[in-house]
């Protein structure tokens, strides 16, 4: 059963993270396209995009798909689900319904699901 429920967290970490990484470079070049306009708020989401990306690759990590910095860990992989949930929405809220109606917070949604299958699989 444990190995089938980590295989299921790394899909939903991919799955997770391929839809997160391109919200995350949407907001790259929105973010430099709204800077070099003179806007200081385009600097605000340029850093939002860079450390979405750093959540994506963290969440890899932390799923045991790849190994780099971060052990196996479902509790960290979590953690950077819902920071990912924080990133994309712009502020703190609670409201899952309007979570999973955005598909950029559906995603950091599977990453924290994922987190919470690899932390009680076992």
């Amino acid at each position: 059963m444990g190995c089938k429920a980590d295989g299921a967290a790394q899909g939903y970490t991919v799955l997770g993270g391929i839809v997160l990484a391109y919200f995350a470079i949407q907001m790259i070049i929105g973010g430099l396209n709204t800077f070099s306009g003179g806007d200081i708020n385009g600097l605000v989401v340029l850093i939002q995009g860079i450390a979405l990306i750093l959540m994506v690759v963290l969440s890899f990590d932390a799923s045991g798909y790849v190994s780099w910095k971060v052990g196996k860990s479902g509790a960290l992989l979590a953690l950077f689900g819902f920071l990912s949930i924080i990133i994309v929405v712009g502020n703190l809220t609670f409201d899952v319904i309007g979570w999973l109606t955005n598909i950029g917070t559906l995603a950091g949604f599977m990453i924290l699901l994922a987190g919470l299958i690899m932390m009680f699989s076992k």
